[in-house]
């Protein structure tokens, strides 16, 4: 009897290890994702820079309207930073403990984002304005907030805070006249370096 069951237990714990593939970008074979490895693509052009500490808010709000924040409980992420002397790309990744929990997170925030759009894009009340729309492409979903400001010094800003499974990821892009399609081809990078 010890010997029957003794081979179906050594048959399960088999099939199981069989079934778990390695999963290329991972610390380990079906492990937390290694979020160093993906979000170190090269980016032809931009130039690595140690990016600024995460922005908690995702916008500036009306008074009164209370203002778009990453959860706390995320913690640190980990981060990259790029620039060139057109624009500086910022990412910021987090590996949540499951898909559940990244999308609780990127619901609340698609939930709260349109509150974005009730203070001026800048901070002098100037000319310009905010957009918030849904984004999805390469297997990230979530939402985009986008800030123009016209006038002597333009400036486009676009914030973008997505997830895939158990990662959340927050890119930013600035500067006079950024090229936004640098951001589809980052997350596109990093989507697959996660698989």
């Amino acid at each position: 009897m010890r010997t029957a069951v003794g081979w179906a237990v050594a048959a399960v714990v088999g099939v199981l290890i069989a079934c778990t593939s390695t999963v290329a970008g991972t610390a380990s074979p079906g492990g937390p994702p290694d979020l160093e490895a993906a979000l170190s693509v090269q980016l032809p052009g931009l130039r690595p820079v140690d990016p600024p500490p995460p922005p908690w808010q995702l916008c500036t709000t009306a008074p009164g309207t209370r203002a778009p924040r990453l959860d706390p409980a995320l913690g640190e992420p980990v981060t990259r930073g790029y620039a060139s002397e057109e624009m500086a790309l910022y990412a910021y990744a987090w590996a949540t403990s499951a898909p559940m929990v990244a999308e609780a997170i990127l619901g609340q925030a698609e939930m709260e984002a349109p509150d974005c759009t009730s203070a001026p894009p800048s901070p002098g009340g100037g000319a310009g304005a905010r957009t918030v729309d849904g984004w999805t492409g390469s297997g990230w979903s979530g939402v985009t907030i986008r800030t123009a400001v016209s006038g002597p010094g333009p400036a486009v800003d676009e914030t973008r805070l997505v997830h895939a499974e158990e990662v959340v990821v927050l890119v930013i892009a600035a500067g006079d006249e950024p090229d936004l399609r640098r951001v589809d081809d980052y997350l596109a990078a990093v989507a697959d370096r996660l698989r």
